[in-house]
């Protein structure tokens, strides 16, 4: 017998928990193992989510004696027919647990929407989401499922549980589509886009990004991700979007910490300009032009950049204050920052915590800021999660994370 909280885990979340779930005993289904076969040996599926499934799948055979498999039974089936709902392997899975429930006490953990509202409102089974993304505000929720789970679970989605600017990713498995919406307080509304001839979102979370750097009505915009998911690109191109293509504000103030703890640069040797440019290269790699995109910016009065230190007292009317490498600002430096916006300027923070130089848990100040102003309708946030630069680029982004 299993203790009081043993946990029963879905699908996605096997694949995003890494070792930590191996710590206490637990229940799967075997349709998560299916799945995870599956996954593997799928063409059509995204190269990091063929790798998660290879590593969940090595974790489980080295770990037998960690957890049970609940065996999708006749009995099983019976469940899901008494709650009349059109049977998936979701369903599947999340009969599976209700099965469990009725002998004792267990708690199912998933991050899909769509099994979340199925499994707690129609099943009546406690449900939790990861640790992770309880704790960190992903500016997103996604259903995934065929036809009838995704009209299913929007007929009970309770709009108690989204923030004002959280985005809705809907991922149909019947025919491979994928929608996304926006939640403005009251409903949820289509994503309103940049030119495609000017930048073009790559993926469901990039278009969700856009859709947040690109409404004046949101003037806090953070962009979070791992390597290579394109957050300063995005970041970068639409601040200029907004400065030299359209003038809604007249320029772009980059912002970085350069040594990662709000030090004085003055021990660095040459001027202040030579003493930083180097570390606002990435921004210009952003830049059509490169370097000297950066430098006729400069010329024409629409780019400055400029280190933490020295923004004390300075204020920036009609300007995009553009923070790359968030991450490794602190609480006080995140506030110096925010507080030097003028009238007509946005601010857009771009950045990882897992690669900060001063924190890498969710006490990291730039998750901070976000766990602190979801639901505010002057911020949004969007946690991009798909490496885009190249698969090689890949292999080294899920390099040693276990």
């Amino acid at each position: 017998m299993f203790n009081i909280s043993t946990k029963f885990y879905d699908t996605n979340a096997i694949l995003e928990l890494g070792e930590s779930i191996y710590k206490d005993k637990f229940y799967i289904s075997s349709v998560t193992i299916k799945e995870l076969e599956d996954i593997k040996a799928n063409r059509n599926k995204d190269d990091v989510v063929k790798y998660k499934a290879r590593m969940a799948v090595r974790r489980l055979a080295n770990n037998e004696d960690k957890y049970s498999v609940v065996l999708l039974s006749n009995d099983i089936k019976k469940t899901i027919e008494k709650y009349d709902v059109v049977e998936s392997p979701d369903v599947q899975i999340i009969a599976c647990a209700k099965y469990i429930s009725e002998k004792e006490n267990i708690v199912f953990v998933t991050n899909d929407l769509c099994c979340k509202l199925i499994a707690k409102n129609i099943f009546k089974l406690d449900v939790e989401q990861s640790q992770e993304n309880c704790e960190i505000y992903k500016g997103y929720k996604i259903i995934t499922g065929n036809t009838n789970e995704i009209n299913a679970a929007m007929g009970i989605i309770n709009a108690e549980d989204w923030c004002v600017n959280e985005y809705l990713i809907i991922q149909n498995t019947d025919d491979g589509s994928e929608r996304e919406m926006r939640y403005d307080g009251a409903n949820f509304v289509p994503l309103k886009l940049p030119p495609s001839k000017y930048i073009k979102a790559k993926n469901s979370l990039q278009r969700c990004a856009l859709d947040a750097l690109f409404n004046k009505d949101i003037p806090i915009v953070a962009i979070l991700g791992t390597y290579g998911t394109g957050k300063s690109h995005l970041c970068m191109r639409m601040a200029c979007y907004h400065v030299v293509e359209k003038g809604n504000q007249s320029k772009i103030l980059g912002v970085r910490e350069i040594r990662g703890e709000g030090l004085d640069p003055g021990a660095l040797p040459g001027t202040l300009d030579e003493k930083t440019d180097h570390f606002f290269a990435p921004l210009a790699q952003q830049l059509q032009g490169g370097e000297f995109e950066l430098e006729h910016l400069k010329q024409e009065g629409k780019l400055e950049t400029q280190i933490p230190f020295y923004l004390k007292g300075t204020t920036y009317p009609s300007t995009i204050i553009l923070v790359d490498e968030a991450e490794d600002l602190k609480e006080s430096q995140i506030r110096l920052v925010g507080t030097r916006l003028g009238e007509e300027s946005r601010i857009f923070f771009s950045g990882d915590y897992k690669q900060s130089v001063l924190d890498k848990s969710v006490n990291n100040a730039l998750i901070k800021m976000c766990n602190a102003l979801k639901g505010n309708p002057l911020f949004a946030c969007v946690c991009l999660d798909t490496d885009v630069r190249s698969k090689t680029s890949q292999l080294f982004a899920d390099l040693f994370n276990d």
